[in-house]
């Protein structure tokens, strides 16, 4: 009776053993699929770190090459608008000396004018007056003269304020700066994650914006006056960068 119970257990446990080796069976395939998942995953792994890699060693360049840019037109504004405070400087004195000049010949025609009365009767006299009178320059006759040096006036202002072209370029290279600053930092962190094979070592690739540079990432060139007290504003006020949320989406 006990040999009976021992053999019927001994089926109940070959039964199960047959049930996972079918297990084992159906199994095999999908461990299989795995494997070749892996081995066709590993090359391609490797090709995204090459290329991460890759573009991490190109990223200071670029962000140095927009330093450049920025500096370089930083420095040709700066000289420009030198150029312009000194023309400007030199046309209000030309500008003051004219008014001066007309306000003098103002005077001198009404001393003329007043002088009139008493060498009436007087031809040597009046003669004299006559000649003396043409030689007086009419204030109508300088007038446009001064007009023209207050419109060069006018033109070099609007001069300073085209240049505010400038200030936007540099806001929106710096912001560009930080985008790729913030992305390089992105892949220097996925090629740490990755580790696969002989990852590159790249050391320190910061590339910190100057401190106190403020940019408006959204700004725009605009002549007005409006616009160009915005922008002040906007420089003064603090800078609208790029989050890290915006930056992780890149990557999600």
């Amino acid at each position: 009776m006990k040999q009976a119970i021992n053999m019927s257990h001994l089926f109940e446990k070959l039964k199960d053993l047959k049930a996972l080796f079918v297990y084992g069976e159906k199994l095999i395939p999908i461990i299989q699929s795995l494997v070749d998942f892996m081995k066709d995953t590993v090359p391609l792994l490797e090709n995204i770190n090459h290329s991460i890699a890759d573009s991490t060693s190109k990223i200071p360049k670029a962000s140095h090459q927009l330093n450049n840019v920025t500096s370089a037109t930083e420095l040709a504004t700066t000289e420009i608008l030198d150029l312009v405070d000194a023309v400007t400087k030199e046309v209000r004195g030309v500008e003051k000396s004219l008014k001066a000049f007309i306000n003098s010949e103002e005077e001198k025609a009404k001393l003329f004018e007043s002088l009139s009365p008493y060498i009436q009767g007087n031809p040597e006299a009046l003669k004299i007056y006559e000649e003396i009178k043409l030689k007086v320059t009419a204030p109508q006759e300088i007038n446009p003269l001064y007009e023209s040096f207050t419109k060069i006036k006018d033109y070099a202002y609007n001069i300073t304020l085209s240049l505010q072209v400038q200030d936007i370029t540099a806001q929106q290279l710096a912001a560009v700066n930080h985008l790729i600053e913030s992305v390089q930092d992105r892949l220097s962190g996925l090629i740490s994650d990755l580790e696969i094979n002989e990852v590159r070592e790249f050391g320190n690739l910061s590339m910190p914006v100057p401190e106190g540079v403020t940019f408006d990432p959204n700004a725009r060139y605009d002549k007005s006056d409006q616009n160009q007290q915005n922008v002040d504003e906007i420089i003064k006020a603090q800078s609208e960068t790029t989050t890290q949320d915006e930056i992780d989406k890149l990557f999600s």
